[in-house]
């Protein structure tokens, strides 16, 4: 009864007002939240933008320099090796494969499918050109005035299928080839050594966490050349 004597004591103007404070603070709220999602939207667009002008049209440039220029390549050498990046032999394979190495060709995978290494699994560095936005139109050019009707460009979900592929890339080993081996020893036109899409290949696998990575020495071409056997899919 002493609380019902409370309730009575409140007079109708205090409670208009309690009752319509609420609502109108929740009409804020409401009127607030398409506000900040275009706002948390429109900092992912441009964080997006940045990434992209970073990276440049390939997604692999190296800081504000493109990934096979001299700079970018100086840059990704030092990289690959304060990484302990290796360049095997191909002697070297089966010991590695003891100890659990994946053995990966990251030619396209028409390539793979006419040839690979015995055990190879197939994760394709690069694609066949996919869209038709200007960079890829002047890359078709590109292509066209040495005569390829078909070019490539990077493929954006390399590293998710290198991850399927490798159990902890913390700790697996990962040996990667392409159609030339690479190297990172002096030559006589690059301090840095020779690079090749394994090479690049092995920086974007280091950048994303890789502990273990490997290149093959020679690569494909080299191991056919040298009459080893491959694998053939019909």
């Amino acid at each position: 009864m002493a609380s019902l004597g409370k309730w009575q004591q409140i007079s109708p103007k205090q409670l208009t007002r309690s009752t319509t404070h609420v609502p109108h603070r929740q009409a804020s709220r409401c009127l607030r939240r398409p506000v900040l999602a275009a706002q948390a939207q429109q900092k992912q667009e441009q964080e997006q933008q940045e990434v992209q002008q970073r990276s440049g049209p390939t997604g692999l440039n190296v800081g504000k320099f493109r990934p096979t220029s001299p700079a970018g390549w100086a840059e990704m050498a030092a990289v690959l090796r304060q990484a302990n990046v290796k360049v095997v032999a191909p002697q070297e394979l089966p010991w590695l494969k003891e100890r659990g190495a994946v053995l990966l060709d990251i030619r396209p995978g028409e390539s793979y499918a006419e040839g690979h290494l015995p055990g190879a699994a197939n994760a394709s560095f690069y694609q066949p050109i996919q869209g038709w936005t200007p960079w890829q139109v002047a890359r078709r050019a590109g292509y066209a005035l040495f005569g390829i009707s078909q070019g490539t460009e990077a493929n954006p979900n390399f590293l998710a299928e290198v991850r399927e592929l490798v159990a902890d890339p913390g700790a697996t080993p990962v040996v990667l080839y392409c159609n030339l081996g690479g190297s990172l020893e002096p030559t006589k036109n690059d301090k840095n050594g020779q690079q090749t899409r394994s090479m690049v290949a092995a920086h974007e696998l280091v950048k994303d966490g890789f502990k273990n990575v490997c290149v093959l020495k020679g690569g494909y071409a080299d191991w056919v050349a040298k009459d080893r056997e491959i694998e053939v899919f019909d």
